[in-house]
């Protein structure tokens, strides 16, 4: 594996894939849709997500390509995709699009994405100038 610029970090919620079998499955359907530039590096179950890494050089390429493969939007809603330099700690998120909560590798309680009633504030987009 040669060093990539950027950690990918694809995140869904425990319940998602609730038995080792089905993250591995989950884990191989992301391998098998990312170009060859990318290297999915394992994954780790945590307090209620799984989160699958990836290495590129391309994150936002890498998530374009994942989501068109994904396709289902079932699970794209409950999924968040977000990336960080190799060597930094700030994530930039990705999917949900100008999702402004913070990405992390696992949350408490009171800030998890995924718990039921979990609100989002997407801002609205800004008009263009005239």
């Amino acid at each position: 594996m040669t060093a990539k610029k950027f950690q990918l970090v694809v995140q869904v919620p425990r319940d998602l894939c609730p038995t080792t079998k089905d993250v591995v499955a989950f884990e191989e359907r992301l391998a098998g849709c990312l170009p060859r530039t990318c290297d999915v590096d394992g994954f780790d179950v945590g307090a209620g997500t799984v989160n699958f890494f990836v290495y590129t050089d391309a994150p936002e390429a890498a998530h374009r390509t994942f989501r068109k493969y994904l396709g289902t939007r079932k699970v794209e809603q409950r999924l968040r995709i977000a990336y960080r330099p190799t060597k930094g700690e700030t994530f930039t998120n990705l999917w949900p699009r100008r999702d402004p909560r913070v990405f992390d590798y696992s949350y408490d309680p009171a800030n998890d994405p995924f718990a039921r009633g979990a609100k989002r504030a997407i801002p609205k987009r800004s008009k263009p100038k005239r």
